[in-house]
């Protein structure tokens, strides 16, 4: 009677063994898979940032052209040909849509809608500016196809020059926020991936001293008991 009793606590004693073990196999399987999850999703966030600070870089370099281009229709071409109008329309437009897309959010490109006070406080410093050249220069161009108000072009030219300065350095600002923001979510990211690892290196000790141990004193004390028998 007593035999059939330690035979039937020995069952209910590997029983709940089993449990756990499938229980310490299951967090770690979850902890992996989570862990997997969030590298994937940090590499992607990464790509996101470096592509904003990358194309917020060249917002720079596209007003300068814009300049340029203007300056030289203003200044240096004695004729001018509807081909360099068109593409100074085309560096304007391209200048306009990204400006937009970094500003307000662009789902085609993955630009956020959502952003940090900083940089909506930055964006909305920046907007005079930004609508100030772009309609300037659209009729500084307006201007140059109708053959009307080439006077006034002096005017429009000075005005763009004006708030280019005051563009570009804001826009530097922009581009040193991302890149600080960019940063900040790395080091972030880093702490997160340090904690599930801490998480795992923990949960397989649990199960060390838990279930593995446990495991192995039972069954050398059922090998024992069986050779005494």
């Amino acid at each position: 009677m007593k035999k059939n009793n330690q035979e039937a606590a020995d069952k209910i004693t590997f029983k709940n063994l089993r449990r756990l073990y499938f229980f310490a196999l299951l967090t770690i399987a979850i902890t992996i898979i989570l862990s997997q999850f969030l590298v994937q999703y940090n590499l992607k966030q990464q790509l996101s940032d470096s592509k904003i600070i990358n194309i917020s870089g060249k917002q720079r370099m596209l007003s300068q052209k814009i300049v340029k281009e203007i300056l030289i229709l203003n200044y240096v071409s004695t004729n001018v040909s509807p081909q360099k109008i068109s593409h100074l329309k085309e560096v304007l437009s391209l200048w306009k849509t990204t400006q937009n897309a970094l500003e307000n959010g662009s789902d085609s490109l993955a630009f956020p809608k959502e952003k940090s006070e900083t940089l909506t406080k930055l964006y909305r410093e920046i907007k005079p500016n930004f609508t100030t050249i772009a309609e300037t220069t659209d009729l500084f161009l307006l201007n140059l196809e109708q053959k009307n108000n080439l006077t006034n072009n002096q005017k429009l030219v000075q005005l763009v020059l004006e708030n280019e300065g005051v563009f570009l350095s804001k826009m530097n600002q922009i581009v040193t926020q991302y890149d600080l923001e960019a940063h900040e979510k790395v080091t972030e990211q880093r702490k997160i991936e340090y904690w599930i690892f801490g998480f795992t290196l923990l949960v397989l000790l649990l199960e060390f001293l838990f279930i593995f141990r446990p495991t192995n004193k039972k069954i050398e004390k059922t090998d024992r008991e069986t050779f005494i028998f």
